[in-house]
C-alpha cells in the first residue's frame, strides 16, 4: 500500500529532496567550481537520495525487496564530508588513488551487498516477509558499523579542522562552517546512538512502528539538506572560494608557510634584529637570507601585520622586561627605549601606546601597583 496523504510528512520530505537535489545541482554545476564544491554537492546529493529513500520505505510496503537498487548511500556520508574538510586545509591537494579507497565501504555495504541480499529477497518474497525482523536486525548491526564509521570521520574531520594554520585571516570564517558542519555531524551520531539501540531493542515491534525510528531520522536529513545546503551556498562557498584563491596565491604550502612563520619569529627574537634602529625588510631578508617578497609575504599575509608593527612589537617586549627588572631604577625609559631600537622618544611612545593603549609612565605606574599588592 502507497501512502499519498498530503497531509503526513512525506509531502515535507519530498519538498526537502526536491530542494536538495536542486541545491546539489547548482553547487555541483557552478562556475569555477572547487574541489571542496564537488564533495559537499554529492554529498547534499546523497542526503537526497537518502531522504527519498526513507519516503518510499514508509510508503510501500517491502519496498526494498520489490526494487532492490541502492538508493541509500550512508557509508559515503563520512569520506565526502572529509574530503571536502581535507581539500579546504589543502588547496594545492591533487585527486589521489587513496581517495577512492574511501567509499570502497560504501561500494561493498551500501552497493553491493545491498543488491544481492533484497535480489534474493525478491526472489524469495514468502521468506523475506516471514522474516521481516531479521531482516530489520541484520541491516540495523550494518547500520552499527556505519555509525562507527561515521564518529571516526568526525573526529578526522574535527582533527584537520584544528590542525590547519589560522592563516591567512580569510581561515577564521571558514574555521566558523567547518563548526556548523561538524556540529551537524555531531547531532546525527547523537541521535543513531540512542536510535539504533532502541530499535534493536524492540525490533519485534519495530515494522508496526517504523514512523517512530524513519520520521525523526527524515526530519534530521532534511535539515542538513536545508541547513547546510542553504548555509553553504549562499554564504560559506563564496569564503571558501576567496580562501582557496588567497591560498593559492602563495608560492608556499600552508605547512611551508607556517614552518617559515616559526622561523622568522624565532630568528627576530634571538638575533635580537629589533633593537637595530636601522632595520628593514631589505636589510632583515638578507640577515635571514630570504627573498624580499617571501618575507613580505609572511608578515603581511601570515602574522597579518606589517613591518614596523612587528618589530616594534618586540622592542615594547622588550622594554617591558627591562623596566620591570630588579635594577631597572639606574634606568630611564628614554635610555631604554634607545637601547632596544627607537630612534625618537616620540616613536616610542607612539608606538607604545598603540600596543598597550597605555603610556610607559602608566604602565610602569600599573605594574607598581600590582606588586604592592601581591607584597
Amino acid at each position: 500500500m502507497i501512502d499519498t496523504s498530503l497531509h503526513s510528512s512525506n509531502f515535507y520530505f519530498l519538498l526537502a529532496v526536491f530542494q536538495g537535489i536542486v541545491l546539489s545541482a547548482l553547487i555541483l554545476f557552478k562556475p569555477h567550481r572547487k574541489k571542496p564544491d564537488l564533495f559537499f554537492g554529492s554529498l547534499i546529493l546523497l542526503f537526497s537520495l537518502s531522504l527519498l529513500h526513507i519516503i518510499l520505505e514508509e510508503s510501500i510496503h517491502a519496498f526494498n525487496a520489490k526494487f532492490p537498487f541502492p538508493m541509500d548511500f550512508g557509508f559515503s556520508y563520512g569520506p565526502l564530508a572529509y574530503l571536502h574538510v581535507l581539500y579546504i586545509k589543502n588547496p594545492m591537494r591533487t585527486l589521489q588513488r587513496k581517495d577512492f579507497i574511501h567509499f570502497l565501504p560504501s561500494v561493498l555495504l551500501d552497493g553491493l551487498l545491498f543488491t544481492i541480499f533484497f535480489s534474493y529477497c525478491r526472489t524469495n518474497m514468502e521468506w523475506a516477509l516471514q522474516n521481516i525482523a531479521l531482516i530489520q536486525t541484520i541491516a540495523l548491526s550494518i547500520s552499527i558499523l556505519g555509525l562507527l564509521q561515521l564518529i571516526a570521520y568526525t573526529y578526522l574531520m574535527f582533527k584537520e579542522s584544528r590542525a590547519t594554520p589560522a592563516f591567512p585571516k580569510e581561515f577564521a570564517k571558514v574555521r566558523n562552517w567547518l563548526t556548523y558542519l561538524i556540529s551537524t555531524w555531531v547531532t546525527l551520531i547523537v541521535f543513531l546512538l540512542i536510535a539504533i539501540p532502541i530499535s534493536l531493542l524492540y525490533i519485534e515491534k519495530l515494522d508496526d512502528n517504523s514512523e517512530l525510528l524513519y520520521k525523526p531520522l527524515g526530519a534530521i536529513v532534511g535539515l542538513c539538506i536545508y541547513f547546510l545546503g542553504y548555509l553553504y551556498l549562499i554564504k560559506y562557498s563564496k569564503v571558501i572560494q576567496n580562501y582557496l584563491r588567497k591560498v593559492g596565491n602563495f608560492k608556499y604550502s600552508i605547512e611551508e608557510l607556517a614552518e617559515m612563520k616559526s622561523q622568522l619569529l624565532k630568528s627576530i627574537e634571538l638575533e635580537e634584529y629589533y633593537k637595530d634602529p636601522k632595520i628593514t625588510v631589505a636589510k632583515l631578508a638578507r640577515e635571514l637570507n630570504w627573498p624580499i617578497n617571501k618575507l613580505s609575504a609572511i608578515i603581511n599575509d601570515v602574522l597579518q601585520t606589517n613591518f614596523n608593527d612587528l618589530i616594534n612589537h618586540y622592542r615594547i617586549v622588550a622594554f617591558k622586561e627591562k623596566i620591570l627588572a630588579p635594577n631597572s631604577q639606574k634606568y630611564s625609559i628614554e635610555g631604554i627605549a634607545h637601547d632596544i631600537g627607537f630612534k625618537s622618544k616620540a616613536s616610542f611612545y607612539r608606538a607604545f601606546r598603540k600596543e598597550t593603549s597605555l603610556t610607559p609612565s602608566e604602565f610602569l605606574m600599573k605594574n607598581k601597583k600590582k606588586s604592592q599588592i601581591s607584597i
